[in-house]
């Protein structure tokens, strides 16, 4: 199975879309004026979710159990799932957008209340994943996987002093590093440096990171802004000191070299949840919630974590987990993190004067 899982990880490396982390999309999502929602036979479900994030086994074992057939489709950034979803072309019952999407989508009348009483299975999840800023209640939403921004090192060439964002921030000049090609991952890996939440909108704290922002690429050391694929690649080739990498995108490395290693920074980072929602146009809502309850089952949530290499939000599955996952502390930091502030979920940004200062501190960055 290992094998099985390292073949499709490395076959990734090649594709887009695979590791991924979705981008804030560019506007909200418009109210629309929908047309009715066609009912469905109760037989097909039609899923529509990022590409390679579900184990097929896993689709094909509830489409036995329930005599139903399931249909994937797939896309590579929130902005296609909402273009999609808003064109009215196409009729889905369950989407997987990010979780600073879903208020987006509750406004553009995208999306239909959960009928907790059908998600029984909703109590493996751990509460600190639950009832939170981006649905409070987990009206509209419940967590499938989600991933943490971290810093990597390749041991073999540096190791960090301590696990801080200092190793960037801080005063040193020829370290060599580079930064994630993300605004919302670099404004917010500053603002937590200085003490502040990723998600600001006071324009002090905010002109805080800007001004650490400037100091931090003026350095002789920095190489550059990068996906999280390119700085894997530069640290197995021994070409840069520490990277800013989605913890997600670190783990083939680890693979091919024990040495390259990722911590999540003592004063915190980003994490971003991927969540599943029932569509307002689902034909079949009801065949909708059975399969989001058999998501949040413990042995399929482990399974479809052992397939993605994701981290997962159900704390029943975590005793199931395989032993590489348990043994990755960026996969598995303290529960009281999510609660006291150190891990921030990336937030929606409305349009508005800080909006405005995320969009020029970033532009700034990237023409120097």
């Amino acid at each position: 199975m290992r094998g099985r899982r390292l073949a499709l990880l490395l076959a990734c490396t090649m594709l887009s879309g695979c590791y991924r982390v979705a981008k804030p999309p560019a506007t909200s999502a418009a109210p629309q004026t929908a047309a009715p929602a066609v009912k469905g036979d109760g037989k097909t479900l039609r899923v529509f979710i990022w590409s390679e994030y579900i184990d097929p086994e896993i689709v094909t074992a509830f489409e036995e159990a329930n005599g139903v057939k399931v249909v994937l489709d797939t896309y590579e950034s929130n902005e296609a799932m909402l273009a999609k979803l808003q064109g009215g072309g196409a009729q889905y019952d369950i989407a997987v957008p990010s979780n600073y999407v879903v208020q987006s989508m509750v406004r553009g009348g995208l999306l239909q209340p959960l009928k907790r009483a059908a998600l029984p299975n909703l109590k493996n999840v751990g509460p600190g994943f639950l009832n939170a800023a981006y649905d409070p209640g987990n009206v509209y939403s419940v967590p499938y996987q989600y991933a943490a921004t971290g810093l990597a090192f390749n041991s073999s060439r540096y190791t960090p002093k301590a696990d801080s964002w200092g190793e960037i921030f801080g005063p040193r000049d020829t370290l060599k590093f580079i930064l994630l090609d993300d605004p919302r991952e670099v404004v917010g890996a500053a603002l937590k440096f200085l003490g502040f939440s990723a998600n600001t909108t006071d324009v002090a704290q905010l002109r805080a990171a800007r001004d650490l922002l400037r100091r931090t690429v003026a350095k002789r050391g920095f190489q550059g802004f990068d996906g999280g694929p390119g700085t894997r690649n530069k640290l197995l080739a021994k070409q840069i000191d520490v990277g800013q990498i989605y913890v997600g995108d670190l783990l083939i490395a680890t693979e091919e070299d024990e040495n390259v290693q990722v911590v999540l920074p003592r004063e915190g980072t980003t994490i971003s949840m991927d969540t599943l929602v029932v569509l307002k146009r689902s034909p079949n809502p009801e065949l909708a919630h059975r399969f989001i309850n058999y998501i949040l089952d413990a042995e399929v949530g482990a399974a479809i974590s052992n397939y993605t290499y994701y981290a997962t939000p159900n704390a029943a599955a975590q005793p199931l987990l395989d032993d590489f996952l348990k043994e990755v502390p960026a996969l598995n930091p303290p529960a009281v993190w999510l609660t006291d502030g150190t891990l921030d979920f990336i937030g929606e940004l409305l349009s508005g004067r800080p909006q405005r200062l995320y969009d020029r501190i970033w532009t700034e960055l990237k023409s120097r």
